[in-house]
């Protein structure tokens, strides 16, 4: 099982600007609310997911990924089963199988904008380094302390994933049963749970600090890199191309489809 981490590349998406991926992984957030269409959001989550197999072609071992496919899927199916508005497409003589356009349609759209969502997000996470996200927020102007920030959050959350699972299999050797007792017990056991890994966390950051400290850090005003990165010729290509995308879906969903 692989982490929801950076993974290294030769894919255009890794060759991409970090900037230009972070920006159209906020504009594709905002676009798939701005499409109301069912199965153009699902065209625009399938698209993604092809994107998303392409520049990794074990998506389905990296950590969670299986988990938010079942999540879009279950919710596409109950809004299949509880939203009854609009004509009957399929009558098997049960009501709760009984299924409406309007259900279709709802459950196509919800699910496509969840789907869309996360598969973005995969593609943002596993193929943009954070050092070089950090450095090209840097050139904006953000101060290199906020940077420094940012990349060590996204290079510690799969530390302390591991360190929560270390600590989750030694219970269990240790004879802690976390299929027993009620709410009381869950509360204790959770408590018994995040001591260590609360500790273990503090202990990083104290060793983080020191090290820090150590090595001058925020002595100097400007901050050296060993790699920096600049936009280049893909960057342009790859914007108007989905610039193009963006437009017909968004003439499909208002002018095209309406008709």
């Amino acid at each position: 099982m692989h982490k929801l981490s950076f993974q290294p590349g030769t894919s255009l998406i890794h060759r991409l600007y970090p900037l230009t991926k972070l920006a159209w992984l906020l504009l594709g957030s905002v676009f798939v609310f701005i499409l109301s269409d069912g199965i153009l959001l699902m065209i625009l989550a399938g698209l993604s997911l092809l994107v998303l197999t392409m520049v990794e072609s074990s998506i389905w071992q990296v950590r969670g990924f299986r988990f938010s496919f079942t999540t879009g899927f279950i919710l596409f199916v109950l809004y299949l089963l509880f939203d009854k508005s609009g004509i009957v497409l399929i009558n098997p003589g049960i009501d709760l199988l009984r299924v409406t356009s309007g259900g279709l349609e709802t459950g196509l759209r919800f699910s496509g904008r969840f789907l869309s969502i996360i598969f973005l997000s995969y593609i943002f996470i596993l193929t943009t380094e954070p050092s070089d996200l950090a450095y090209a927020l840097m050139k904006l102007g953000l101060p290199y302390r906020f940077g420094f920030m940012l990349v060590t959050a996204l290079r510690l959350a799969p530390l302390m994933e591991e360190e929560g699972r270390t600590i989750y299999q030694a219970q269990l050797v240790r004879g802690i049963r976390y299929d027993r007792g009620g709410p009381k017990r869950l509360l204790l056991l959770i408590r018994q749970f995040m001591t260590p890994l609360l500790i273990s966390a503090l202990s990083r950051a104290d060793k983080l600090v020191f090290s820090m400290e150590g090595r001058g850090f925020g002595r100097f005003p400007i901050r050296s890199f060993r790699k920096r990165t600049s936009p280049s010729n893909l960057d342009i290509i790859i914007n108007l191309l989905l610039v193009c995308i963006s437009a017909i879906f968004l003439y499909m969903n208002f002018g095209g489809l309406a008709q």
